[in-house]
């Protein structure tokens, strides 16, 4: 897919996942492409992520974070480049033996990068959200002509956005199809026949999915591009999941196996009936909202974005009137629920507890956009939605506006 796209929406305003794989429509993606085959976007608009990273946020990063090895850690084609080489002996990146290897050909690899750039932990947030997924960035920056690693496929879906420079990206025909995480590629397999080869510039991005064996190399000028991975929840997880839950419930799962299953001594057919026996036990007997809710809260507690205004929120609230208008904060994964006498607001692995008759309020708050306190429903009266917008402020739920 070719596009001349190169008008760039404003951040604020942004849908980042409509974005991102812009001009294709989310629901052909989603259709055509996840967890099937390659996207190639191709832009002739370098500038289109520019706004994400930059080179000077690796080298802020670099140069002030006192950062360990492996949120940075150094890659060349043939492998993993020692840490002794780079860090101190408290474990800690040396800026200046970085660069030095940078020089030499090693590719710089930011882990995690999310974790303190904000435009990236937003655009974590919005796929997590919509994918349900555990979603993280690395970065990479390689030297001209120079390739990081060999020929190889991830065990997640990885987007890869090109910041600046270009990459020879060539496709392997596919070993195994949606991989699970203990199915890694080992060192050594040969890769087999390319399948496609292509080169990817700046403003272009392509989508991966699991399996997929590849490689890239920069070509003639540095390469700067922010791979974000998705690690969804497989059914087989959620099955393992459920058996594990169904057998601290039902005690004849946690039975040994047959003393003579081994042996002759277990005719086929009772090994079948016992089997079906066991599994019409979990199915019948256990509750799947206990996996769905398990993988749920994991998904809230890992898509959050970065907290960078709570102490100035906190002198906002302070000044709050019932005239005073609040946001909820930009792409923080919420979910609402009554739960018998009470209501629940879960986000980021936490949860807000509050009597059940609050919950109009509750359920409006995390669900308007902007609002004024005073608009909150009357279930409440106004110094109580005072005191539930200050509660939500402090928590990191809601924003003040200027």
């Amino acid at each position: 897919m070719t596009t001349d796209h190169t008008e760039l929406q404003p951040a604020n305003d942004r849908d980042w996942y409509a974005w991102l794989i812009d001009p294709l429509p989310t629901a052909e993606f989603e259709s055509d492409y996840y967890e099937q085959r390659l996207l190639h976007v191709r832009r002739q608009a370098p500038p289109y992520y520019a706004d994400l990273l930059a080179v000077a946020d690796l080298d802020i990063v670099l140069g002030t974070h006192s950062t360990r090895h492996p949120d940075i850690r150094l890659v060349r084609g043939d492998g993993d480049i020692s840490p002794g080489e780079y860090t101190n002996d408290g474990g800690r990146v040396q800026p200046l033996e970085v660069a030095r290897l940078f020089d030499d050909g090693a590719t710089v690899v930011f882990n995690q990068l999310h974790t303190r750039v904000p435009a990236l932990a937003r655009l974590c947030v919005a796929l997590g959200r919509r994918f349900s997924s555990r979603v993280q960035t690395n970065v990479y920056l390689t030297p001209p002509d120079a390739q990081g690693f060999a020929p190889h496929w991830d065990t997640h879906d990885v987007f890869v956005l090109q910041i600046g420079g270009t990459k020879r990206w060539s496709i392997y025909d596919t070993k195994v199809r949606l991989p699970l995480r203990g199915q890694r590629f080992e060192a050594g397999m040969p890769p087999g026949e390319v399948s496609d080869e292509f080169d990817l510039g700046a403003g272009s991005a392509i989508y991966l999915p699991r399996g997929l064996l590849h490689s890239a190399r920069s070509t003639g000028e540095a390469s700067l591009h922010i791979t974000l991975g998705l690690t969804a929840f497989t059914w087989a997880e959620f099955l393992i999941e459920s058996v594990t839950a169904a057998a601290l419930e039902e005690e004849s799962l946690r039975r040994n196996l047959p003393r003579g299953f081994a042996r002759e001594g277990l005719p086929a057919a009772e090994r079948a009936r016992q089997f079906g026996e066991k599994l019409a036990l979990v199915q019948s007997r256990f509750d799947p909202d206990v996996v769905w809710r398990r993988f749920t809260d994991e998904v809230l507690a890992s898509d959050v974005p970065l907290f960078t205004d709570l102490f100035s929120q906190r002198l906002h609230g302070d000044g709050l009137a019932p005239r005073s208008r609040v946001r909820r904060r930009a792409g923080l994964l919420t979910e609402a629920a009554t739960e018998g006498a009470t209501c629940v607001l879960r986000f980021c692995g936490r949860e807000l507890r509050l009597p059940a008759a609050v919950w109009p309020a509750l359920h409006f708050a995390a669900t308007a956009d902007e609002f004024a306190v005073r608009d909150l429903p009357d279930c409440l009266e106004a110094e109580g939605k005072l005191t539930l917008v200050r509660r939500l402020v402090r928590e990191g739920v809601l924003q003040v506006l200027q």
